[in-house]
């Protein structure tokens, strides 16, 4: 038998033959197929493989994806899903954090000079980054917004990675708890480039994360449950043990 290092470099060897079948052009950049044979490209899934996508070694690869969907950043917002040449569909609160969560680890590998390579010719990644946040704090056209009592993210229904319409299941309107992570991590990444800036923003956010606890279950609720306006102060926890939490401790 072969011994056990060669076989899993033998492995890994065929994971990256695999996620290569993936990466597909989009224009002069980059973009991921979201899965064979029926999806395209969406947002939250190119932007989540990214990280594979790095940690697999395809550094500039992830850079040019990251300038593909920067330069699709409208108001806060990044497709949902691609179309041909649309990006009409927006309806992601996850997508754009994702994309920020990739940037921040993408410029751990490749160098804190990526967040000034330009997306369009007028506009950079830091600047991208910047946008997403200002424009969640502000209110986004699709409406994401941040509660300003709490710091947290509200997302509509339908808007995170568990967002089935036909039939309806789990909505999750109000304050999913991933997306509250993945936003203090891009508040943190904009305090690293913007000292005093993003801080008590930040802080605020980070301290209504034990509003998630329940500590007769000992875990965290996967949503405050919130329709649009309401703050987290008044919005109803859910019981369901689900696995998004988990970014709540990877994150």
């Amino acid at each position: 038998p072969e011994p056990r290092g060669a076989a899993e470099d033998a492995f890994l060897a065929r994971l990256r033959r695999a996620a290569r079948a993936f990466l597909a052009k989009r224009g002069p950049g980059l973009t991921v197929i979201a899965g064979y044979p029926w999806f395209l490209d969406w947002g939250r899934d190119t932007l989540i493989a990214a990280r594979g996508l790095l940690a697999a070694g395809w550094g500039e690869e992830v850079r040019r994806l990251l300038l593909t969907f920067g330069a699709l950043e409208l108001e806060g917002t990044l497709p949902n899903t691609l179309s041909a040449e649309s990006t009409a569909n927006r309806d992601t609160s996850d997508a754009p954090l994702w994309f920020a969560l990739a940037c921040e680890e993408a410029a751990q590998s490749l160098g804190t000079g990526l967040y000034t390579e330009s997306v369009d010719g007028t506009r950079n990644l830091g600047s991208v980054l910047r946008s997403i946040a200002e424009h969640d704090l502000a209110g986004t056209p699709n409406g994401i917004r941040v509660d300003p009592a709490s710091g947290l993210v509200w997302s509509p229904a339908h808007f995170t990675w568990m967002d089935t319409n036909y039939p309806a299941g789990t909505p999750r309107e109000g304050y999913p708890i991933e997306i509250q992570v993945l936003w203090i991590r891009l508040l943190r990444q904009l305090e690293r480039l913007e000292p005093g800036v993003w801080k008590d923003q930040a802080a605020l956010a980070t301290a209504s994360l034990e509003r998630f606890w329940r500590e007769d279950a000992g875990c965290f609720a996967d949503t405050l449950h919130a329709a649009a306006g309401v703050p987290a102060s008044e919005a109803t926890p859910d019981d369901p043990l689900r696995p998004n939490q988990l970014f709540a401790v990877s994150l």
